[in-house]
Formats: C-alpha cells, structure tokens, sequence
C-alpha cells in the first residue's frame, strides 16, 4: 500500500529539513579554532600581558588631571620558583648618561630622561604560585607623575627571571573613568 503525504504535510517535512540544515550550519559558524568563544575577553579597563608563567592583570594608572597617579594591578607567579619584578620604566626613556645607573636593572628616570616617570618603585617580590596586588597592602604605593587620563604608557616591566614585558597601560581618572583621549594629549606616549 502506497503512503500519500498531502502537500501541507511535505511543506512541513522540507521546511523541518531546512530549519535542521540552517541550524547546523549557523552552529558550525561559532565553531572550530578561531570561534570567537576561543578568544580572550578583557572586561577590565586595564592591560593584560604575559612572559612566560608570569600573567599581569589590570595594570593602569589612576591619575589626576596634573598627571600624579598611582599604579594599580595584579602579577600572578605561575612558576614552580619565585621571581620579582625589578623595573617598571617608560619604553621611550633615553638611556641614562651616568655608566653607574645605566648598569643598575631599574636606573632612575627623571622628566629630561622620560616622558613620565615612577616613584616609590621597589623590587615586588613575585612568590611561586600567588598573586600580587598593586597597590601593595603595605608600605608606599608606586606613584606616577607625567602621565595624565586619556594618555598610553609605553611601559617596559623587567623581571629577574622572566623577559620582560613591553606594553601600553591607560590612565585613567582617580574616579576609574575613562575620559576620551585630550586633544592634547593624543600621540603622546603611545
């Protein structure tokens, strides 16, 4: 005996058909190596950057209009030993003239040798499998000065064992607002 399907019922049949094949076909769009599931995603202002097991998180500057801020963000030691951050110096410095400083893993920075510079800066000690927050929960926290909101720190974090980091930090204002970059402030520094 012969089976008939009425023409509602194979309108249905084909459009269940083509409403599976759409399906996988949409679903295959998200998938494979470059799906945009597999991608980071920052929902934090600040930069992340690595160098081996060393992870930054958030690192930014908080400043005030006159360019003084502050420092902020996390370092995360996934290695096995301990490290420590040595220097956080402007990329753009001119080395110093002085042989002594030039040898010196963190030589001292002033306005004649960078655009900006860091103050209150000493080694952070990077313990195997912990984090660090900035600023630290005890002593001074590391200070900026010349770098005001809007602008990018071209920055170069150096530690004693990892290589070091070049990257670019925002600053913001001490209010965690992002202003849009000052007119005048545009190409500086990044």
């Amino acid at each position: 005996m012969r089976i008939t399907l009425s023409s509602q019922a194979v309108r249905r049949t084909a459009l269940a058909g083509a409403a599976v094949a759409l399906s996988v076909v949409v679903a295959g769009c998200g998938a494979g190596f470059d799906a945009q599931t597999t991608k980071p995603y920052q929902p934090a202002e600040g930069t992340n950057a690595e160098s081996g097991a060393i992870v930054v998180r958030n690192l930014l500057v908080l400043a005030d209009a006159e360019g003084k801020g502050k420092l902020q963000g996390t370092f995360v030691n996934n290695e096995q030993g301990d490290d420590s951050l040595v220097c956080i110096a402007a990329t753009d410095a001119k080395p110093p003239a002085d042989a002594a400083a030039a040898a010196s893993p963190c030589p001292f920075q002033t306005y004649a040798t960078a655009p900006f510079r860091f103050v209150n800066f000493k080694a952070l000690d990077l313990k195997a499998g912990t984090a660090q927050n900035l600023p630290a929960p005890t002593g001074l926290p590391v200070t900026v000065e010349g770098g005001k909101p809007g602008q990018m720190l071209k920055v170069t974090l150096t530690f004693a064992k990892a290589g070091p980091i070049s990257t670019s930090i925002p600053v913001l204002t001490t209010d965690h607002y992002s202003p849009s970059p000052a007119p005048e402030a545009e190409g500086e520094h990044g």
